[in-house]
């Protein structure tokens, strides 16, 4: 079997015999323009052209290779082209896409190894103008034809997939065994019956009334019930006693920090943008803020998602001119990761509108549709181009103020009217103005001064470089070297430590470490510096002369000139850098006259009172607005620099084939709001119904929440999900009235209790036949431990980050605010994306990075170990037990007691009495010189650190 070399150049002479033969039978050849070639012609192909072709494509452009899905060993390949369209431009030849990249005049640049030589490429050039003539093509090609199209069509499993179907309207199951219809109290329990009927199953027995009080306790608020809420309920002995308190927990501003943190998973929200360098949002907060908030209000769930996807294009409640909510809103597209700092600001833009795409089709279509970035959906039918057409309406939008800056600026929105930010900016101008004139006049007494000494240091910068050579490396002392140099010992020593070699070589004083004649490489170092001084001083003064007339004139000043490091490194870090060698301190006197010290601390005293009457920033947002709008074409094979067809803004075909969306001006947001809440939506309800469900059981109905495509499971009951759904979008799309319907079901009423028959049909609870222990989350685990001891904050709102920008990279402020030196609840802990806190690292807490409806959960010793070792627990162990010890006329009994129920929530067992009873007296027994505190410390800690804690009935 030849190599692949060897069958390419068998087919170059098939190919040359191939002339010959279609000549001596009379075949007819046709070019690329549909004009019979000349002989000449193809000879010249023969000659110059095939041989290139062969050498340099054909390797990856063969009929079995196919990359993109170009073939260049045939003339029917070569004429079709590839995924990027046709190779040759009938009308204008010279910008056939084969020469412009094989020419490198794209940035697709073939072939990739390296150029081709000019004879070569003008060889091509000379062929394709000829019409790109190849032997044996017997009739004309389309030359310029529309690019492959990336549409097919769907299959009808495709069409009948469960989750594009309309919601169903189905029909309580009947329950016909008396014992059944007295447990099935609502409709969600007919549907949970008729499933377990089939398997032979009975629902597990009700769940204790302390049980069911935690359960829902956290469950709704994410913190323990109070000794008083245990008291008052087990007090309360009517029937619709549970429904009360349900009522009563949906009612606490408790309730929305715990539910809004659910959603904060699905938006990924975090306070810093991650990444490269993990640039504070500093208005985050905002949109944490309103998701709590419109929880707590019960925000019909519709409103709630086209605040987040078009708020700021929606009218205010109010009728006024600026629509706060919606505005902050849509934080939910502008808080995600973002590479700030990535030099390709294309690219960057696009896994931007790529990001957006994903987290807008997870949360509320349960679509993966980014997956067809680079294709078509591998496993669901959506195609690239709805992928393209969704990032059309994104790339229509601005999610950066300043996207080409080297640091890119995230767009931040005004929550004033726009004469309000109009006079705010102009007494900012005014104030920055200001700022300037008292800067530029300090400066230029500064530079002043920097000119006058530097001529004196200048001068011995040789003497400089070689007393610094004899300490380093000769091991003489400063002093003595500065004496006999007659040099400044302080600037001296500064040199000695910029010079001294690193572990790592610096170029730009590689020849003064390498030379063989210092004294020359010293000579040659100031020579240097001396013609670059006097080119920088020139400079400056011509800037100075600008700016007094300007200050004379009272225009606009001039910008001081600036010193590109790059342009002389060395001069650079010498004498501009602050610390520098040769860097003149501002804050001596002695480096200056007596009357300029004078002016000098006058200018600093009118700058510190200039800074203090700073225009306050009115209220903003991170937040996303309409931008230009944007030709959006399909990528080929996701390479923004490799377009296709045209891609307008659209909702995915298969869900769009039977109920149309018209899009109008702008960036298309409004539309996709509105479609994605329409009635007749299939998904949006399911979505959401589903993840209520999951938070309130642990799993959803569906249990893949993010995927309700074919990767994605099942849903185990799809009645009652789209039951759940049609009775979620008739209530008016409340929250609150979905978790009343869920709570007040026998279903979610259960013990955890399970029986080995049950445990043999349904080991993995798919039936819904118990309801699931649950481990508490990070938060729940400490929020939960700050109410026992009585130190939470319940503050709400506002938020716990300071300042804008970055940090260096091994700064302590790149790290997230310890969660474990704060009494806040965790909801309101700024979170860093690069350097989320251990706490919530250690218990599942997340990534922050992507969107997320479904906590990971794993059992590892560190977590055990945190129990045992953590300071935090430490601390809220030793509160709880002063606090036992302060109680006035209280006994140990009682004190057990009050122990148990702010830890576990109910009250211990007689021999859980006796058996603490007996550990508070042998640990004082075993330390009698302990503090008291010590021994119920230690105690509050075994409590703390149980599984009945730690997990949930």
């Amino acid at each position: 079997m030849p190599s692949l070399t060897g069958r390419l150049k068998l087919t170059l002479v098939i190919g040359m015999a191939g002339v010959f033969l279609a000549h001596w039978a009379g075949g007819v050849s046709v070019d690329a323009f549909g004009q019979k070639p000349t002989p000449e012609k193809l000879e010249f192909f023969e000659k110059k052209v095939r041989p290139v072709l062969v050498n340099n494509c054909a390797r990856c452009h063969n009929p079995k290779a196919m990359v993109a899905e170009l073939d260049l060993t045939t003339a029917e390949g070569f004429l079709k082209g590839g995924e990027s369209g046709p190779l040759v431009n009938r009308d204008q030849p010279e910008q056939s896409r084969l020469l412009l990249v094989v020419g490198y005049q794209e940035k697709l640049k073939m072939p990739p190894a390296g150029k081709l030589r000019e004879d070569e490429i003008e060889a091509l050039a000379e062929w394709v103008r000829m019409g790109a003539p190849w032997p044996g093509v017997e009739a004309a090609r389309p030359v310029v034809a529309a690019a492959p199209r990336s549409g097919r069509a769907f299959t009808d499993e495709e069409r009948k997939f469960w989750s594009f179907q309309p919601l169903a309207g189905v029909e309580v199951p009947e329950v016909s065994n008396l014992k059944s219809a007295n447990w099935a109290r609502t409709p969600i329990d007919r549907f949970i019956l008729a499933r377990l009927a089939e398997k032979g199953l009975v629902p597990a027995k009700p769940a204790d009334r302390l049980t069911l009080l935690r359960r829902a306790t956290y469950d709704l608020t994410g913190l323990p019930p109070t000794e008083a809420e245990i008291g008052a309920f087990l007090a309360d002995q009517s029937p619709d006693a549970f429904s009360r308190v349900v009522d009563r927990l949906l009612a606490s501003p408790r309730y929305g920090e715990k539910w809004g943190r659910h959603w904060l998973d699905v938006a990924r929200y975090a306070d810093s943008t991650g990444n490269d360098e993990d640039h504070r949002y500093p208005h985050a907060w905002r949109y944490r803020d309103y998701v709590i908030d419109a929880f707590n209000r019960d925000l019909p769930y519709d409103r709630f998602v086209r605040d987040q996807v078009a708020g700021d294009l929606l009218p205010a409640d109010d009728g006024g001119e600026v629509n706060r909510q919606g505005i902050i809103a849509t934080g939910f597209l502008s808080v995600g990761p973002k590479a700030l700092a990535q030099q390709d600001k294309a690219r960057m833009l696009y896994d931007v509108y790529d990001e957006q795409v994903e987290v807008t089709g997870k949360a509320f279509l349960g679509l993966t549709i980014s997956c067809a970035r680079c294709h078509n959906h591998k496993f669901d039918p959506v195609l690239t181009r709805d992928y393209y057409g969704m990032v059309s309406i994104f790339a229509s939008t601005r999610s950066f103020r300043d996207p080409n800056a080297f640091v890119s600026q995230p767009l931040t929105k005004p929550l004033v009217t726009k004469a309000d930010y109009g006079r705010y900016q102009a007494r900012l101008d005014e104030w920055k103005a200001g700022q300037k004139r008292l800067q530029l006049a300090l400066e230029t007494i500064i530079d002043t001064r920097k000119e006058a000494r530097i001529g004196l240091l200048g001068a011995k910068l040789a003497d400089y470089l070689l007393g610094a050579r004899q300490v380093y490396h000769a091991g003489a002392s400063v002093a003595e070297v500065a004496a006999h140099r007659q040099l400044e010992p302080e600037v001296l020593q500064r040199w000695v430590a910029y010079l001294k070699p690193g572990d790592e070589p610096r170029q730009h004083l590689l020849t003064w470490h390498q030379t063989e004649d210092p004294v020359a490489e010293a000579k040659a170092f100031q020579a240097a510096f001396t013609t670059r001084l006097a080119d920088w001083q020139s400079k400056l003064a011509v800037w100075r002369e600008k700016y007094r007339a300007a200050v004379g004139a009272k225009s606009a000043l001039p910008d001081r000139p600036t010193f590109v490091s790059g342009e002389d490194r060395f001069f650079a870090e010498a004498y501009l850098e602050k610390k520098g060698p040769f860097s003149v301190d501002d804050s001596e006197e002695r480096y200056f006259t007596p009357e300029e010290w004078v002016e000098v601390k006058r200018l600093r005293r009118e700058l510190d009172d200039h800074k203090k009457v700073m225009p306050s920033e009115p209220e903003m947002a991170c937040a996303v607005e309409d931008g230009q709008t944007v030709t959006q074409h399909v990528f080929i094979r996701g390479d923004i620099n490799n377009p296709g067809e045209e891609a307008p803004r659209t909702i995915p075909t298969i869900l769009a084939s039977d109920r149309p969306v018209s899009f109008g001006e702008g960036s298309g947001r409004r539309e996709l709001a509105e479609w994605l809440t329409r009635p007749d939506n299939p998904l949006t309800a399911r979505v959401m119904v589903n993840r209520i469900w999951l938070w309130h059981f642990g799993e959803g109905i569906v249990r893949t929440p993010d995927n309700f495509g074919k990767m994605g499971e099942r849903p185990t009951h799809p009645e009652l999900l789209d039951w759940l759904a049609r009775q979620f979008v008739q209530s008016g799309w409340s929250i609150k009235a979905l978790h009343r319907t869920i709570m007040l079901s026998s279903a979610y009423q259960m013990s955890t209790g399970i029986t080995d028959t049950t445990w043999n049909a349904d080991p993995e609870n798919r039936l819904f036949s118990r309801f699931p222990r649950r481990r508490l989350t990070v938060e729940e685990m400490r929020d939960g431990l700050l109410a026992i001891d009585g130190t939470l904050d319940l503050t709400m709102g506002g938020t716990l980050q300071s300042g804008t920008g970055t940090d260096s990279e091994n700064d302590s402020k790149r790290l997230s605010l310890n969660p474990e030196k704060v009494d806040r609840r965790s909801v309101y802990v700024p979170l860093r994306r690069a350097n989320l806190p251990t706490l919530l690292n250690l218990f599942d807490f997340g990534d922050a990075t992507a969107m997320s409806g479904k906590r990971q959960l794993t059992n590892i010793a560190t977590q055990a170990l945190f129990w045992m070792n953590s300071d935090f627990v430490t601390t809220r162990s030793g509160n709880l037990a002063r606090e036992l010890l302060r109680a006035k006329g209280q006994g140990n009994g009682a004190r057990i007691r009050s122990v148990y129920l702010k830890i576990l929530n109910r009250p211990p067992t007689p021999d859980e009495s006796a058996a603490a009873l007996r550990y508070v007296a042998e640990f004082a027994l075993r330390q009698p010189k302990a503090d008291p505190v010590a021994a119920w410390q230690s105690f509050c800690r075994v409590l703390m650190a149980s599984n009945e804690y730690i997990y949930l009935d």
